[in-house]
């Protein structure tokens, strides 16, 4: 970034420190309400509805959008603050550094490690930078930050959400609008809308594959857990691949459409189909902001099974329409660790029972207990649970059971068979389901 885009974002920091941002919460007068799309500056977004209750505030270098959050039994008063740049003439390259001095618009919040970060390129083929900080307090109000940048070859611009207090599904909700708003930004008037939508060389591939990943990692309480995970990826035809099964009988355009992150858009390259190797261009959503990662992996075909990156993907044959099953399937969960002054454990099953005749029942149970050492004296809790217990009529199709209830109730999972031609792993919603050949 050159020293003249320096000093116009050094402009908006001297007027940014965490005193002005306090006081603008508190005296801000007669804010607007206002309409989507706006234009910035020449740069074009998706404002939220202002039935959503954002309305814009201030004015100056920075468009600014403000929501306020009533004080309630549970949570103090608070407020959530957008900013948006006007473009700023300036070099890719210059990103990084541009971030670094935004960010500093807020000095003590600087200060502060990042605790999550994305970047990648958009769908109109920018780079984007998201970094999130948390939390600074002063006077009494918890501050945390949201900071992103994007950039083409000669512009850049730069949103920031500010939360002040404000925190569970308050600070959701105003994280789902401003990541809306992020992927809705046009630098350009040429630019698209996200979507994520398949170019004329994407594709090649068709059908549901799946890869055992096993390992360990830590929990929550300290300890470690083994994992083994029947992940699968969907392939689309025309470019389109997921890592989750759509639910409701939604098509793989349609879940992608609601869920990008679990997508992305793929081609082959160097071989593919037709010969022993080659390689996949993997382009993965990698968060809601709209950031997308680019791999590329090595790639060949082994009959009706894939290679990628050296891991098998064996193809995933569907449940033909009106196919039954019988057996018992059990999920179960485990979770245990320690620390010095204190101990944890998890564990949760649940069964399914599937009969040929079409029905089906469902049981499950959970349980927790944590123990605590403070000052020589212990203390400990242990609570447990039993699922209401279910049954019904089920029926398979394609990568999807419907279970409905005695009360005409439906509930649609996602499920496959892990090895082909054997029911004795069902993966349902992503969870392994082992079947009791003794039941």
């Amino acid at each position: 970034m050159g020293n003249a885009q320096i000093d116009r974002v050094g402009r908006v920091r001297s007027g940014l420190g965490f005193i002005l941002v306090l006081v603008l919460v508190s005296l801000l007068s007669s804010p607007q309400s206002f309409a989507a799309p706006a234009d910035i500056g020449g740069l074009t977004v998706t404002l939220p509805d202002a039935a959503s209750g954002w309305r814009q505030a201030g004015k100056g270098n920075l468009f600014m959008l403000q929501k306020d959050f009533p004080e309630t039994e549970d949570d103090k008063r608070g407020n959530a603050l957008i900013q948006i740049t006007k473009p700023l003439p300036a070099a890719r390259s210059s990103l990084q550094a541009g971030m670094k001095t935004f960010v500093a618009t807020l000095p003590d919040m600087a200060k502060e490690d990042i605790l999550i970060k994305h970047y990648g390129v958009t769908v109109n083929g920018y780079d984007i930078r998201v970094e999130e900080r948390c939390c600074v307090h002063q006077k009494n109000v918890s501050i945390g930050q949201i900071v992103v940048g994007i950039a083409g070859d000669k512009r850049q611009a730069f949103l920031q959400l500010v939360l002040l207090n404000v925190s569970g599904d308050r600070s959701s909700s105003a994280e789902a609008n401003f990541a809306s708003l992020v992927r809705s930004v046009r630098l350009d008037p040429s630019d698209k809308d996200f979507d994520l939508v398949p170019a004329s060389d994407d594709g090649g591939l068709d059908g549901v594959f799946t890869h055992l990943d096993t390992g360990l990692r830590p929990n929550v309480f300290g300890g470690m857990d083994f994992y083994s995970d029947s992940t699968i990826t969907m392939f689309d035809p025309k470019g389109l691949f997921s890592t989750e099964l759509p639910k409701g009988g939604r098509s793989i355009a349609e879940h992608c459409r609601d869920t990008p992150t679990d997508c992305g858009l793929y081609k082959l390259a160097g071989g593919g189909f037709f010969f022993s190797a080659g390689s996949i261009e993997m382009r993965s959503v990698t968060s809601a902001y709209g950031t997308i990662e680019i791999e590329t992996k090595t790639f060949s075909k082994k009959g009706e099974d894939l290679m990628i990156a050296d891991a098998d993907y064996r193809a995933v044959p569907p449940f033909d329409e009106g196919t039954t099953l019988d057996g018992e399937w059990v999920s179960t969960f485990a979770s245990s660790g320690m620390t010095a002054t204190s101990s944890g454990s998890v564990a949760s099953s649940h069964t399914l029972r599937l009969h040929r005749n079409g029905t089906f029942e469902r049981t499950g149970w959970s349980g927790a207990s944590m123990t605590n050492e403070i000052g020589g004296s212990q203390s400990g809790v242990t609570t447990s649970s039993n699922r209401p217990g279910a049954s019904g009529r089920y029926k398979l199709s394609g990568y999807r059971i419907d279970l409905t209830d005695a009360s005409g109730k439906t509930e649609t999972m996602s499920i496959f068979e892990s090895d082909k031609g054997s029911d004795g792993l069902l993966v349902i919603n992503g969870n392994n389901y082992l079947k009791d050949d003794e039941k």
